[in-house]
């Protein structure tokens, strides 16, 4: 059996499969490739496979050179990463987009009568593997803004889960320090007690104009973060409900500027 090898097709099929998984890939690692860069990368890519599918007779010698010297050629020149572990990465996720993208355009073919149209069912594989890169990028986004916390007081410390929210700007006028919003429940013990000093600090937001809200100083705060914990000196909490907090995923709402030191 004969089959007809259409080197132009081949080439340019190839090819924008290569830059949209490339491009897939550096989406969900949040890297910023230039596109010039992006092109040369696939192109070298593309053309090292073709130039070893025509002077290797032997197929598996053809695959473990497009796997292992082409690839992670064209993945290197693509983000020109110099740590191993990320180039590992980069490389991994652009096989994962490139099975991806064969898998959902087999898919399109079969289900959806897509056959013979290549650009078709390569525009559906695109827009599938935009749609998870932004779930992806959505769930990372939640998991980073989430921290755990150390809430210094006279009386002991306390662990608590924080939820950084760039949207909470509250600042208490008296002091001129951002206010942190904690569950009443957290601190309740020690304000029955007297031990903490409550005051009211004023607030606007959605349906209230001018609000007052209980708040207090405690000792300090740590945010524990993965490079580098981050101490509060004297910070302001805002003493709230339990029901303003969702699902009781975190006990305290991080001011807006707690990241500015």
């Amino acid at each position: 059996m004969r089959y007809e090898l259409y080197a132009d097709i081949w080439f340019l099929t190839n090819f924008s499969m290569d830059t949209i998984a490339l491009w897939i890939a550096g989406r969900i690692m949040k890297q910023r490739v230039r596109t010039g860069r992006l092109l040369l990368a696939s192109f070298v890519g593309t053309a090292g496979s073709m130039c070893l599918f025509f002077f290797l007779s032997d197929y598996t010698w053809y695959q473990l050179g497009v796997h292992f010297l082409v690839n992670p050629a064209m993945v290197w020149l693509c983000y020109h990463s110099r740590k191993w572990k990320q180039f590992l990465g980069q490389w991994m996720l652009t096989y994962l987009a490139v099975i991806l993208l064969g898998g959902i355009m087999g898919w399109g073919v079969t289900n959806l009568g897509l056959g013979g149209r290549f650009w078709l069912c390569l525009a559906v594989a695109l827009l599938f593997l935009l749609l998870a890169a932004k779930v992806v990028d959505f769930f990372g986004r939640q998991k980073a803004t989430v921290y755990e916390l150390l809430l210094v007081t006279a009386e002991g410390n306390i662990t608590a889960t924080g939820f950084f929210d760039t949207g909470n700007l509250l600042m208490d006028p008296t002091v001129g320090k951002p206010v942190h919003i904690v569950k009443r429940e957290i601190l309740k013990g020690q304000l029955e007690e007297g031990r903490l000093m409550a005051r009211l600090i004023p607030f606007h937001s959605l349906g209230e104009e001018n609000g007052m809200l209980e708040a207090v100083t405690i000792e300090g705060m740590y945010i524990l973060r993965e490079e580098q914990p981050l101490y509060l000196e004297k910070p302001v909490l805002g003493l709230a409900r339990e029901n303003l907090f969702q699902y009781g995923r975190y006990d305290v709402i991080l001011n807006g500027r707690s990241m500015d030191k």
